[in-house]
């Protein structure tokens, strides 16, 4: 009887440790799935939805959550949001200058559009070695008004690079460079009127 019972506990025992076991691995998953992530989940989308209304239509807020979304991870708040967003201008505007170099070095299309290209080449020196330095610093210094000014300046240089092209009655090679570069700027601003 004392076999029996021995056996019945062990065998409770072992049962119990074939759930526990499996249990306390799944927990472990889920915990380092969360780990992770790396942010809480209502930091980007709750900043995209306050900076959406802060935009006034200049992008949406599915836009903010594409850009924002893996490239904010640390970020507490939304001043360290617009530090994001105001480097990811800046990547973008260094991209689209490289671009813009490259056209031109193959010739550019001669003409108009070679024309437009140096127009825009330009702006975008000033975007990349003046307003974006500027701009982040003013982010990083938590001087919003200041950087809100320089953002200002960077969100109106695609729109006047596009102006150059339409002008010309050329297409732009680089409207779509010049379009979320407004909208990354927009944004960077949008997240420093909340911050």
């Amino acid at each position: 009887m004392a076999t029996t019972t021995s056996t019945m506990a062990s065998s409770l025992l072992t049962n119990r440790n074939s759930i526990i076991i499996p249990l306390i691995g799944l927990l472990s998953v889920l915990f380092a799935a969360v780990d992770v992530a790396g942010e809480p989940p209502s930091v980007v989308p709750s900043a995209c939805k306050r900076a959406y209304a802060a935009g006034g239509g200049t992008f949406t807020e599915d836009f903010c959550l594409s850009a924002l979304t893996g490239h904010s991870v640390g970020a507490a708040d939304n001043g360290d949001l617009a530090l994001v967003a105001v480097d990811l201008a800046t990547a973008n505007a260094t991209a689209a200058e490289a671009k813009i170099d490259a056209q031109l070095a193959s010739g550019g299309g001669g003409g108009a559009l070679a024309d437009g290209l140096r127009a825009c080449r330009s702006l975008y020196d000033a975007v990349v070695h003046l307003y974006q330095p500027d701009c982040h610093a003013a982010v990083k210094d938590r001087r919003f008004g200041d950087a809100k000014l320089c953002l200002g300046r960077t969100a109106r240089a695609p729109v006047a690079c596009e102006r150059e092209f339409e002008q010309r009655s050329v297409s732009s090679p680089v409207a779509a460079e010049d379009d979320a570069l407004a909208k990354l700027a927009n944004l960077a601003i949008a997240l420093s009127s909340i911050a």
